[in-house]
């Protein structure tokens, strides 16, 4: 479960930088001179000694002040998750916040849904989203050169017996919102064919300018994506981004869906032209899940 110190956690990651060794400033050389005085005149003239002692601890404090934020944001850096840590924490949190709802928004029996049949397919926004504050959108680059986002688009494909449906949202992970949902659904024998794809898309990345020196709007960035698409006989069709590879997000949260489409072509072939080939997807039946109780008992 999500807790406030994890949740911190998350934001110093995103927000917190590497600290800066201040400047050296007008107060660090007020600080010195205070100090430097303090003793000058202690050790000159012994009836001033309490005067010196004064200006001293006046200087140190002056001292403190100065370096005070630097350590601050040290420590603050230092206390960030690690890489590894974040992409754990957003696993978990697509397993838990997205999975109960995507099952729940698309009906499924979770009962007799196999783990195999249901995959969750995550990518990340750096752009406008509609319903999201500009301010959560945020991203950091580790010195490896890969990207963590705080905003994620999160798409659900789920095999069942008869149907492939489909469901997908936008998820503020930070504050741990969905919203901008949608489903879709299609029946196998409706499906016209399924194949992986590239397409560009174009996006207006957040923190860049599209306007040149003279005023002329310029284009969006180009985005190449990895696509799983599926179309059906009405020419509906179902686009599933599994990669953008320009974001440069981490290579665990990318998920293969070779699996997917291998079965699903399983499951065509065997309905159209009677194929013998066993499926990959193979639905659990209740009874099944039963009897496996009683034996593991």
């Amino acid at each position: 479960m999500r807790t406030d110190a994890q949740i911190g956690l998350m934001k110093t990651f995103f927000i917190v930088t590497k600290a800066e060794y201040p400047s050296f400033s007008n107060i660090i050389r007020i600080s010195f001179g205070l100090v430097l005085f303090g003793a000058f005149i202690m050790y000159f003239f012994n009836n001033t000694i309490l005067a010196g002692i004064v200006l001293i601890l006046l200087g140190l404090v002056l001292f403190g002040m100065w370096i005070k934020p630097y350590l601050r944001d040290r420590q603050l850096y230092y206390k960030r998750p690690s890489e590894d840590q974040m992409d754990t924490w957003l696993i978990e949190d697509l397993n838990k916040t997205i999975k109960g709802t995507a099952i729940e928004k698309l009906r499924l029996n979770k009962n007799t849904l196999e783990l195999e049949n249901f995959l969750i397919i995550p990518y990340p926004i750096y752009w406008a989203e509609p319903g999201i504050d500009e301010e959560a959108i945020l991203k950091r680059t580790s010195e490896n050169g890969i990207t963590y986002y705080s905003v994620w688009n999160v798409q659900v494909i789920a095999l069942t017996k008869n149907y492939i449906s489909y469901y997908t949202c936008t998820y503020d992970w930070i504050n741990n919102l969905v919203i901008n949902e949608r489903t879709n659904e299609f029946f196998y024998d409706d499906i016209s064919s399924v194949k992986n794809d590239m397409q560009i898309i174009e996006r207006s990345l957040k923190g860049k300018t599209y306007v040149d020196g003279d005023g002329k709007q310029l284009p969006p960035d180009k985005l190449t994506a990895t696509v799983f698409k599926v179309l059906n006989m009405s020419t509906d069709s179902l686009e599933v981004i599994t990669n953008l590879a320009e974001m440069g997000h981490s290579p665990n949260i990318v998920v293969s869906l070779e699996k997917a489409v291998q079965a699903l072509r399983i499951i065509l072939r065997k309905r159209r032209y009677d194929e013998e080939q066993e499926p990959i997807i193979v639905e659990k039946n209740d009874d099944d899940e039963t009897d496996e109780n009683h034996t593991n008992a």
